[in-house]
């Protein structure tokens, strides 16, 4: 019997999603969406017949297999097709246009390399977002779609709208897990998802990776006697919000929720208590600086602000879409005009400030900022090598690993994937 998706669903997906619905910004940015885009058809599947293999059962049993078996857990009865695209690297999405029609791609690498209990996790994972709708609210355009007057969306509902998109990438796992029934190879999933290693080299290890959250909560100065998995800082170079994705999965592995949906005794997490650990991982993400009146929050500030004006003119012109992204996080503290910025005052109030965070900001919010600095390099659809370059720099300078970089702009190229 199909699981009952609305009980599966996060509290915090569904609640911001019935509130960001009814949000007049959002829906005029959804019209416009549905305007700019009428007429040209469901173009990224003509892109995928003419560049990528379409699987059928004969040719791929074992997807044929993971696919049914996922669709029967929550009993989607609509159209799917599942494309393998020639990538050396492990990727997968989801489309859906508004016939229902669903498409899923994924990598050769990835079906090469995953398990058929690990590839139905994959697919389970990417059939939860179209069973939930979460294309309803195409992201990230919705947050940044333009028109005279300026960004449809206001920047606090911009800011909702990518921690929903957080939320939803959860309840999308919970569906993925579901469909598996199997709490390890979800971790072997992600493990290989995060670290692209196809060979069984790091012993995959559920509870120690979901530990990383804790390691992105406090600095180690802070803590108050030494722990086992202090290098995990060393090791943040997986995808930044992974940790968190694993824990919140190990907690739903563990909780009444999960067992009654498989029809099992219930024994474990109570309802409230799961909540409660998602949305105070959530919160590891959210950009409180943004927003907050203190000292520190606004040394963050200006942070961003000097270290993205020097990403955006790194190649030599600010682009009005880099200009853009910034004044969605900043609001009214970016000016219109470009033409009269000192980048070499700017460059050095820069490195004062970045010396300053180092000594007074949490890693984590340093973490974030840095994140927060590749929306702003990548707000042109692109990031040009001179660009990466100035980002290595601020990242050296907030004592962050360089692969936050990486794997954050990896994560937003389909941050609904």
């Amino acid at each position: 019997m199909p699981v009952d998706l609305k009980t599966i669903q996060t509290t915090q997906d569904a609640s911001l999603r019935a509130k960001l619905s009814d949000d007049r910004g959002v829906q005029r940015a959804i019209a416009r969406l549905r305007e700019t885009f009428a007429g040209f058809g469901f173009g990224a599947r003509r892109r995928l017949l003419s560049g990528a293999l379409r699987l059928t059962r004969s040719m791929a049993p074992d997807v044929a297999d993971a696919l049914a078996a996922c669709r029967e857990t929550m009993g989607y009865t609509h159209p799917v097709e599942v494309f393998v695209r020639p990538e050396p690297f492990f990727n997968a999405f989801c489309m859906k246009d508004p016939s229902d029609h669903v498409v899923i791609a994924i990598s050769s690498h990835l079906l090469e390399s995953f398990a058929p209990n690990e590839l139905q996790f994959v697919l389970g994972h990417e059939l939860g977002h179209a069973a939930y709708d979460h294309f309803g609210i195409p992201m990230p355009n919705t947050a940044i779609i333009r028109d005279l007057a300026g960004t449809m969306v206001s920047r606090p509902v911009a800011l909702e709208l990518y921690v929903w998109c957080r939320a939803a990438e959860l309840s999308a796992d919970r569906i993925g897990l579901l469909s598996t029934r199997d709490p390890e190879a979800a971790a072997h999933s992600f493990f290989k998802l995060a670290s692209g290693l196809a060979a069984p080299r790091v012993k995959s290890d559920l509870e120690a990776f979901a530990k990383q959250v804790e390691s992105l909560a406090a600095a180690p100065e802070a803590r108050s006697e030494p722990r086992d998995d202090d290098d995990t800082l060393d090791s943040f170079c997986t995808h930044p919000y992974n940790p968190v994705r694993v824990r919140a999965l190990l907690a739903f592995s563990k909780s009444k929720l999960f067992q009654r949906s498989l029809g099992r005794p219930e024994t474990g997490i109570d309802d409230a208590d799961l909540d409660a650990i998602l949305q105070r991982d959530l919160m590891l993400m959210e950009p409180s600086y943004l927003e907050e009146k203190s000292v520190r929050s606004e040394l963050m500030r200006n942070l961003l602000y000097n270290s993205g004006i020097l990403v955006s003119a790194a190649n030599g012109k600010i682009e009005e879409s880099e200009v853009n992204a910034l004044r969605a996080l900043l609001g009214e503290m970016v000016s219109e005009d470009t033409s009269r910025i000192d980048l070499e005052n700017i460059r050095r109030k820069l490195g004062e400030q970045l010396q300053e965070a180092v000594r007074d900001v949490p890693f984590a919010e340093r973490v974030r900022l840095l994140q927060h600095l590749t929306i702003i390099a990548g707000a042109d659809g692109h990031v040009e090598e001179v660009e990466m370059a100035e980002m290595v720099k601020v990242a050296a300078g907030l004592q962050i690993p360089t692969t936050v970089i990486d794997q954050t702009l990896a994560g937003a190229e389909a941050p609904m994937d």
